[in-house]
């Protein structure tokens, strides 16, 4: 896999996380304002929207008011911005980003889940037609809230693979065995270390090389030959 495509990616996906956790806080908004318009006169007490119990309502009682464990989804929605706004320019992926993504694709899917604990009651999500503008929008808003949650829980599946493959790439790149030659023989072999200075008696031939799995040009770290005869003589 091509190492700055897989770059491009990760952090093109880093972005997407952040902008799809706004939309989300932004529908969850709307669905708030939506909820506060048509539940007082409708009978449905505040803490339905939050409890994810299901509420009969209604002057005969058939119909039914039902919505997802929301303080949890607040809980993880906040941590996402937070997460997101503070590592937005953060250089990577490092360690931590292979678990910090792997939590969060956790948190999300399991968010999911607890949104959609009515439908574990056997009661569904459907926007059916309504003469209530507030209820309809309510009622779509938390159908695109739980939907993006899904989405943005898959993109973060996605980013833990990249940020393991970069990792691992990177760790390819800078654990691999460097050896210093001269005259053929190895005189110092070692794991990339910057500012190394390496003494080498005999002016000629001095060969550094890497061991790699591939052919791909690596960055190395400073290393300073010194030889026994000044710089001037060996030319």
């Amino acid at each position: 896999m091509n190492t700055y495509f897989v770059q491009t990616t990760f952090k093109s996906l880093r972005i997407l996380h952040l902008l799809f956790t706004i939309v989300c806080f932004i529908l969850e908004l709307v669905e708030v304002s939506a909820f506060s318009q048509f539940a007082p006169d409708q009978g449905i007490p505040v803490s339905a929207y939050f409890s994810g119990q299901i509420y009969q309502y209604g002057k005969d009682g058939t119909q039914y008011y039902y919505n997802g464990v929301k303080i949890y989804s607040y809980i993880v929605l906040l941590l996402t911005l937070l997460d997101g706004v503070r590592h937005l320019f953060y250089t990577g992926p490092h360690k931590r980003d292979i678990t910090i993504n792997s939590i969060f694709a956790f948190l999300w899917l399991s968010a999911g889940l607890a949104n959609l604990y009515p439908t574990f009651e056997g009661y569904s999500y459907s926007c059916p037609p309504t003469s209530s503008p507030s209820i309809a929008q309510e009622c779509i808003t938390k159908l695109l809230f739980i939907i993006f949650g899904w989405i943005i829980g898959i993109l973060f599946i996605i980013t833990s693979f990249l940020s393991y493959k970069l990792w691992d790439e990177r760790r390819e790149m800078y654990d691999g065995e460097w050896r210093v030659e001269a005259l053929g023989e190895v005189v110092y072999k070692y794991k990339p270390k910057p500012n190394i200075t390496v003494k080498v008696n005999e002016p000629e031939q001095v060969m550094i090389y890497k061991s790699t799995k591939n052919n791909e040009k690596v960055r190395s770290p400073s290393l300073f030959i010194q030889t026994a005869i000044p710089s001037s003589d060996i030319n």
